[in-house]
């Protein structure tokens, strides 16, 4: 273990609730401008570089396919050098991406900083977030999990919510001026208090003296352990495969079926709170089941959903998209909380980022999927499809309920 993490390890009892808040707002901050915003930028950047909305979907595929490559060295990171410090640059890296984004003046351009973008992503997303939590209090991790997971189920509705405007009063700089300089200042934050925590304990590094960092090898795992791994890897891939491809297209999909782009918008914006609403339960009463079967019922919320909303009725998309936005608010504290039911906090962060690898690689072509699926069938043969590949998801990830899980949980 690193010395900052033996550190927070011995400070648990007294971490304050304040950074777990704030670690939550970070997560609307770096989803929302990072990853949701592109729903409302694509149609501006393809005018700016006079190129199709479907091509700057490929560039926020690539800045997906980058994340997740780089998810197994940033989890190191993340157990190395603690994680708030890792989320503090990957904000700094994504502010100054979007900065650049103002002067991209060609496609090939455009991707170089969607390459950037994506590596500051994968040190700011909800893993840093959750390897944060474990780090500074690991008894306590579902509830805070279930906090920072309250916070980020708003990014998709205060990121479409506030660019819309900023849009139509300003013009496209002015408005990536302002998500940047709002990245800039969450950054400030993370930094801060990382060097709190490390400067806090100093002391006790020095007289306990600092351990060896943990290895963390596939040959010496258990085998319950390899499961839990793959099982999570897995079902994650295709879960956010599912969730990357429908959310990016929802606003589109409601505004072909009743004509009104702020109807769409609004529609679209339904599911965020009920992101919240899923994580309050989870966090409310989440504490009294075993997180693998909370997770088996938001794993049927999820296709259920995507059946309800392909029917032109507000009623059934309004239900549907509570559904799909409490379905997947609990899976996100799920995911986050079950790794730590296999995996101590020591290789939390590792366990974790091989796990996001596949997952951040599904939600990477998800854009791509949705436009093909999109382009050849239509509203209805896309979400089809997209019921079927979470079907598959649960029912990999219930190959985990034969897997008991460390002492302890």
């Amino acid at each position: 273990m690193s010395p900052l993490l033996a550190a927070t390890a011995a400070h648990n009892a007294r971490t304050p609730a304040v950074p777990v808040h704030a670690l939550g707002i970070s997560q609307i901050i770096s989803y929302g401008f990072l990853f949701y915003a592109f729903a409302q930028l694509k149609m501006p950047l393809a005018d700016q570089l006079s190129i199709a909305p479907s091509h700057v979907l490929n560039g926020l595929t690539i800045s997906l396919l980058i994340n997740g490559l780089l998810a197994p060295l940033v989890g190191y990171w993340f157990d190395r050098y603690g994680a708030l410090r890792v989320l503090a640059v990957g904000l700094v890296i994504g502010a100054c991406s979007l900065l650049l984004l103002i002067s991209v003046t060609s496609y090939l351009s455009f991707i170089l900083v969607m390459i950037i973008l994506g590596c500051g992503f994968a040190m700011c997303n909800y893993e840093a977030a959750f390897s944060a939590a474990v780090q500074m209090n690991e008894k306590g991790s579902r509830r805070n999990i279930s906090i920072i997971t309250f916070y980020g189920g708003v990014a998709s509705s205060i990121a479409w919510l506030m660019i819309a405007p900023l849009m139509y009063h300003f013009d496209f700089a002015i408005t990536m001026l302002i998500l940047a300089a709002i990245l800039f200042g969450m950054a400030i934050w993370a930094a801060y208090i990382g060097c709190n925590i490390q400067r806090r304990h100093a002391d006790h590094d020095t007289n306990q003296g600092a351990k060896l960092f943990e290895a963390f090898r596939w040959s010496e795992l258990t085998r319950t352990e390899k499961i839990a791994l793959v099982t999570l890897a897995l079902a994650s891939a295709f879960e956010y495969l599912s969730f990357g491809a429908v959310a990016l297209l929802l606003i589109q999909w409601y505004q072909e079926l009743f004509g009104n782009a702020g109807m769409a918008v609004l529609l679209a914006s339904i599911y965020g709170p009920f992101q919240v609403v899923g994580r309050v339960l989870e966090m409310r009463y989440g504490a009294r089941y075993d997180a693998r079967y909370t997770a088996i019922i938001a794993f049927i919320m999820v296709p259920t959903s995507l059946l309800l909303i392909q029917y032109p009725s507000l009623i059934m998309i309004a239900i549907g998209m509570a559904l799909f936005g409490m379905g997947h608010g609990i899976l996100t504290v799920s995911f986050g909380y079950i790794t730590n039911m296999y995996f101590r906090a020591a290789v939390y962060g590792r366990a974790k980022g091989w796990i996001s690898t596949p997952r951040a690689l599904g939600m990477a072509i998800g854009p791509s999927v949705a436009g093909i699926l999109y382009g050849y069938g239509g509203g209805e043969t896309f979400l089809t499809a997209m019921f079927f590949v979470t079907i598959l998801a649960a029912v990999i990830f219930a190959i985990i309920l034969t897997q008991p899980p460390r002492d302890g949980f």
